[in-house]
């Protein structure tokens, strides 16, 4: 048998493809891990910012019921060889034993280089305080309504 030039180049897209798959497969069990991880500390709360190519990352987050951060990880790096390892420090303080609302409190004051910058562990901090205070919208929703409906905050 023989293959000409377009046979093995489908060949060779199918086994990428294959590859592609297997490797996504990988990066789903490895979150629901981190996942599984940190949930049984408490709370849980995700965020993820998507970079271009390589400066993104997610961030898990958990608290207890008071707001204070029981544990953090964090996956960035591209490809299936990105795991998710744990977050000591955010912002220059340490994470673990501090109080989410220190954090979005800092938050408050960011401009949307920096919110950008921070945007995966900041949407999971907001996730854990609408959990945690059963508030119905995040304080980037908050804000986002407030300047819709003319109204300072």
């Amino acid at each position: 048998m023989h293959l000409n030039g377009l046979s093995i180049a489908l060949i060779l897209l199918f086994g990428l493809i294959a590859l592609q798959s297997f490797g996504g497969i990988l990066q789903i069990q490895n979150y629901r891990k981190a996942v599984r991880r940190m949930h049984k500390l408490g709370n849980v709360g995700m965020g993820q910012k998507r970079g271009r190519f390589l400066n993104g990352h997610v961030a898990v987050i958990a608290c207890d019921n008071n707001g204070i951060i029981t544990g953090a990880e964090v996956i960035d790096g591209i490809g299936v060889w990105a795991r998710f390892h744990p977050a000591d420090k955010f912002l220059g303080k340490q994470l673990v034993g501090s109080s989410i609302y220190d954090f979005l409190d800092i938050a408050e004051d960011f401009d949307k280089k920096q919110f950008k910058k921070y945007q995966g562990y900041l949407r999971a901090l907001e996730a854990l305080e609408v959990r945690i205070t059963d508030k119905e919208l995040t304080r980037e929703q908050e804000k986002y309504m407030a300047e819709r409906n003319g109204k300072k905050l």
